[in-house]
C-alpha cells in the first residue's frame, strides 16, 4: 500500500502542479534550513531553494525509492548549494538566526576525547561560530560534519586533493574551538 507522499511523488512525475505544490509546501521549510547553512542570507537561501526544487521536479523520475524522498531532496539541495559556492567563490556567511529552532542542526560533539576540557556551548554559540568560518572551511565542515560525507567524496566534489580537505577540516575545527573559547 502506497503512502500519501508516494502518491504525491507519482503525481509529480506526471507534472501535476497541485502535487508539486504539496511537495514544496511539505518540504520547503526543511530544505530552506539546508540552504541556509551554505548561504549569506535568507534571500540567497531562498534562491537556492527555488533552484533546488526546479532540479527536484525535473529529475523526480530518477527517484527509485519514494520512501527515501526527503534524503534524496536533501542531497539535491546540498549539491545545489555546493555548486553555488564553488561557482561564486566568495566569502559567504549564513544568517541561521532567521530560521526557526527546529530547523537548526544540533551538532554532536564528535571530538569528545579532544574537547573534554571545553565547556558545553549553546546551539546558538556553535551556529554563530560556524557562520564566521571562512567559506572553504565552512563548506568542508558542513559537508563532513553535518552532511556526513567522507573525505574522499568531499575531495571529489570540490576537485581538491584529500590532503587539502583534511587540512581544511582540521583548520575549521581549530577556528571553531578558538571562536567558542573567545566567547566565554
Amino acid at each position: 500500500m502506497k503512502s500519501e507522499m508516494e502518491h504525491v511523488v507519482d503525481a509529480c512525475r506526471r507534472k501535476d502542479a497541485r502535487a508539486q505544490k504539496r511537495l514544496y509546501d511539505e518540504y520547503a521549510p526543511k530544505m530552506l534550513g539546508v540552504c541556509m547553512r551554505y548561504t549569506h542570507s535568507r534571500d540567497e537561501a531562498q534562491d537556492l531553494l527555488h533552484d533546488g526544487f526546479i532540479k527536484i521536479f525535473e529529475t523526480i523520475n530518477t527517484l527509485q525509492n519514494p520512501a527515501a524522498l526527503e534524503n534524496w531532496m536533501n542531497q539535491i539541495m546540498v549539491r545545489t548549494a555546493i555548486n553555488y559556492i564553488t561557482r561564486n567563490r566568495e566569502i559567504i556567511y549564513a544568517d541561521l538566526t532567521q530560521l526557526p529552532e527546529e530547523y537548526l542542526i544540533d551538532y554532536p560533539d564528535n571530538e569528545k576525547e579532544e574537547n573534554t576540557d571545553l565547556p558545553d556551548y549553546s546551539l546558538g554559540q556553535i551556529v554563530n561560530a560556524i557562520q564566521h568560518l571562512p567559506t572553504q572551511c565552512r563548506l568542508v565542515f558542513n559537508m563532513h560534519e553535518v552532511e556526513d560525507m567522507e573525505i574522499a567524496t568531499i575531495a571529489h566534489r570540490l576537485h581538491k586533493p584529500e590532503s587539502t580537505i583534511r587540512s581544511t577540516l582540521a583548520r575549521a575545527r581549530r577556528l571553531l574551538r578558538k571562536k567558542l573559547q573567545n566567547e566565554e
